[in-house]
C-alpha cells in the first residue's frame, strides 16, 4: 500500500523507466567508485541492510540483488513495496503507449472537459494517470485492444466511467497484460 496519497506523490512514469533506475542503482554500487557511496546509502534504507554501513555494503556488493534495488525505488517513491509501486504504475499507465500518441485527438487534465469533447466528437475516452484523452480506433488498435468491440460498447467507450464493470475488468486485464508484454 502506498504511503499517503500516491496520486499526489508519484508522477507519471513508465514501469520500464523504474526498472532501468533499479538496474543503474546496482551498477553504480558495483562498478562506479564515484557513485558507490551514494548508491550504498540508498540501499541502507531497506530493512535487509539496516544496521550495515556504506563501507560494508560496498565491500559486499555481490549480495545485492535486483529485488533489493526495486525495493529502494519503491521506498523512494513512497511505497512500502515494489509490488505496490508496480501495481500502481500499471493501473495508471496501462493505456499509454508513446508510439501511439499521434493518434490522440485531444488531451485534458479535467474529466468534465474531456467528457464534453467525447460526447461532441465520439471516439474513446481514456485515462492516463490524472489526465484524460479522447482518441479514435487507431489508438485503440495501436495499444492492442481493438478486437474487443463488444466490451468497448458495453463500457460506453468510456474507460474513466465505464457503464459495465465486467466488460471493463476484461479490458483492463488485457490492457495490463499488453503493457507488461511491451519491450
Amino acid at each position: 500500500m502506498a504511503k499517503g496519497n500516491f496520486m499526489n506523490n508519484l508522477k507519471p512514469i513508465r514501469l520500464s523507466d523504474l526498472k532501468t533506475q533499479a538496474v543503474f542503482l546496482i551498477k553504480d554500487l558495483k562498478n562506479n567508485p564515484d557513485l558507490s557511496s551514494k548508491s550504498a546509502k540508498r540501499f541502507l534504507q531497506i530493512s535487509c541492510f539496516s544496521g550495515k554501513t556504506e563501507d560494508w555494503l560496498i565491500e559486499h556488493y555481490d549480495i545485492v540483488q535486483l529485488k533489493h534495488a526495486y525495493n529502494v525505488i519503491a521506498l523512494e517513491n513512497r511505497f512500502n513495496t515494489w509490488a505496490d509501486l508496480k501495481k500502481t504504475v500499471i493501473e495508471n499507465d496501462c493505456l499509454y503507449k508513446s508510439g501511439c500518441v499521434g493518434f490522440i485527438h485531444a488531451w485534458f487534465n479535467d474529466y468534465q472537459k474531456a467528457e464534453i469533447y467525447f460526447r461532441q466528437h465520439g471516439g474513446y475516452l481514456l485515462s492516463f494517470w490524472k489526465d484524460f484523452v479522447v482518441c479514435g480506433k487507431e489508438y485503440i488498435s495501436c495499444i492492442g485492444l481493438s478486437q474487443y468491440d463488444d466490451h468497448w460498447k458495453s463500457i460506453g467507450y468510456n474507460w474513466a466511467k465505464p457503464n459495465d464493470k465486467k466488460a471493463f475488468q476484461l479490458l483492463n486485464e488485457k490492457a495490463k497484460n499488453n503493457y507488461l508484454s511491451q519491450k
